[in-house]
């Protein structure tokens, strides 16, 4: 298993790669919305990546009617970056959500698709919170697949309603990407450090993803401790030696 954390946007990025390798991240997670790139302490976001060369995954946040404008800027900035992953994180802010929604998202999703799949670059979809009502139900979740079979699954356990919902979603595609954080689950939308909320960690790496080998994205950024403290407690829960026992810059 691969754990890696975010690219704080709000600092300089070569100190998160120093962060992330003295600590023992395996890779950072950028953030892309319409904006572009967001790291904002960098006039060249793209340079200052490329110049570092530290293991990165985008993560994307796009709008249903954004797919068409920005897959083609995604997919230059990922050959130019020598990116072979993607992840799309799906909204719908530009028009009401309906039953049928989820069936245009399907075909913007089977557009990204086949741009990817030209490049050789594999989509990751992440599922919604109620707070973002598509992409969210586990009709919806099986609706997605089944029309994009290519498709793989980031499954973020903050957005979850609860723990059937979460087993829902497994047994229609086990995800390869997880995204951690905690949340009060009676809270519709929390990012929160490990053990700070009431998702039961053990129980979920004990129980259901026992056997996961993919990678970890902590969606932690309210401190440099709390990240650490937190990926602490996640390879504690996977049984693996902990590499983050102290802070390091």
């Amino acid at each position: 298993m691969k754990i890696g954390c975010l690219a704080r946007y709000f600092n300089p990025y070569g100190e998160e790669v120093e962060f992330a390798q003295n600590n023992n991240f395996e890779f950072m997670q950028i953030w892309y919305d319409s904006n572009g790139i967001a790291l904002k302490k960098d006039s060249d976001p793209i340079e200052s990546i490329k110049k570092y060369n530290f293991p990165t995954i985008i993560h994307a946040v796009l709008d249903i009617n954004e797919f068409e404008e920005h897959v083609p800027k995604l997919i230059e900035t990922m050959k130019y970056l020598g990116h072979q992953e993607l992840i799309i994180h799906p909204i719908c802010k530009s028009e009401e959500i309906t039953v049928q929604t989820i069936y245009k998202l399907s075909d913007k999703v089977s557009f990204a698709l086949e741009e990817l799949s030209r490049e050789n670059i594999t989509l990751y979809l992440e599922n919604n919170s109620k707070l973002d009502p598509i992409f969210n139900a586990s009709n919806e979740i099986e609706i997605m697949f089944k029309q994009n079979p290519n498709l793989e699954f980031l499954l973020d356990i903050a957005h979850i309603d609860n723990y059937e919902h979460l087993k829902s979603m497994v047994k229609i595609k086990m995800p390869k990407i997880l995204h951690i954080a905690d949340r009060h689950l009676e809270v519709i939308h929390e990012h929160l450090p490990i053990g700070q909320g009431n998702i039961d960690y053990k129980h979920i790496f004990a129980d259901i993803f026992n056997e996961f080998h993919g990678k970890v994205i902590l969606e932690i950024v309210q401190s440099s401790n709390d990240m650490l403290n937190s990926k602490a407690k996640i390879e504690e829960y996977c049984g693996i030696k902990s590499s983050s026992a102290m802070l390091q810059y």
